[in-house]
């Protein structure tokens, strides 16, 4: 791959990004960002909008612009959404976009960038929790409504609101890979608690409650919340199994961020995977 990422710089990588959005959603382009708005955010108000090519051709983006949260009196960027279109996706283009957005925040002077994403999509959530190091203490219920794409047709569209603390030695340990990774087996085997379990229920996987949201209020330090491997595959298995697990997961996150426990890790595995949540976290 010959790959470039840059700074959009005209109408055209407007119109690539509209293009890049609707072949990675599998949209009929009424979610595409409209290309006049890219080019306005990028070159006239501040926004960090970089395309990715291989030579000549577009294949992602990422998508974000600079915000004021009045709650904290500071400035963030808020970067909305980034896509890779599907014959590039699982080759770590997404990362490589990802850091990059960080390095032009981060020369601009900015710390703290915020997004959004499905929790069950675990390919989301190794890239940004588990790669990036962004974390999560936010959960959005039904944050966009029904929407008709591929991948949130039929089910209400929950997200994680995750913080990325860009000049973090937490964020940088992910950067150098320098940081201890964690495994089910070393949580466990150092008090924590697995929250649920799944089984195969007519071919599905199906969740099923270990503990209660109450008992989350004497959790230990670190607790465990298994989710899908491959939630796409649930659903489109069985919708009703796959709503089951947006209820199941919204309410064990839910009680999770409200007992002060924070998103610090997606551990992967062949059929399950495992979000890390640890009690009072801070970044350092």
């Amino acid at each position: 791959m010959n790959l470039t990422i840059r700074p959009i710089k005209s109408a055209e990588d407007g119109r690539h990004i509209e293009q890049i959005g609707m072949a990675a959603w599998g949209s009929d382009g009424l979610d595409a960002i409209p290309g006049h708005l890219s080019q306005t955010i990028a070159k006239e108000n501040g926004g960090v909008i970089l395309l990715a090519f291989d030579g000549d051709r577009p294949i992602g983006f990422c998508w974000g612009f600079w915000a004021y949260v009045e709650s904290q009196k500071r400035w963030k960027c808020a970067s909305h959404m980034a896509g890779v279109i599907p014959e590039y996706k699982g080759k770590g283009l997404g990362g490589k976009i990802k850091w990059a957005q960080r390095d032009h925040s981060l020369q601009k002077g900015f710390d703290w960038m915020t997004w959004t994403y499905d929790p069950l999509e675990t390919m989301n959530g190794s890239l940004n929790i588990r790669k990036l190091g962004a974390v999560s203490q936010t959960y959005y219920k039904n944050l966009y409504g029904m929407l008709d794409d591929e991948l949130n047709r039929g089910i209400e569209t929950d997200r994680f609101g995750v913080d990325w603390w860009l000049a973090s030695d937490w964020v940088q340990s992910h950067a150098d890979n320098s940081r201890p990774i964690p495994t089910v087996a070393s949580v466990l085997a150092d008090g924590g608690l697995l929250l649920n379990q799944s089984r195969q229920e007519n071919g599905v996987l199906t969740p099923q409650a270990e503990a209660t949201p109450a008992d989350l209020a004497a959790a230990p330090r670190q607790v465990l919340l298994q989710v899908p491997r491959n939630f796409q595959a649930v659903k489109k298995a069985d919708l009703q199994t796959g709503v089951a697990w947006r209820m199941h997961s919204r309410e064990m996150f839910t009680a999770a961020f409200d007992n002060d426990y924070t998103a610090i890790d997606l551990i992967p595995g062949e059929t399950v995977c495992h979000y890390l949540f640890e009690k009072n976290w801070t970044p350092t």
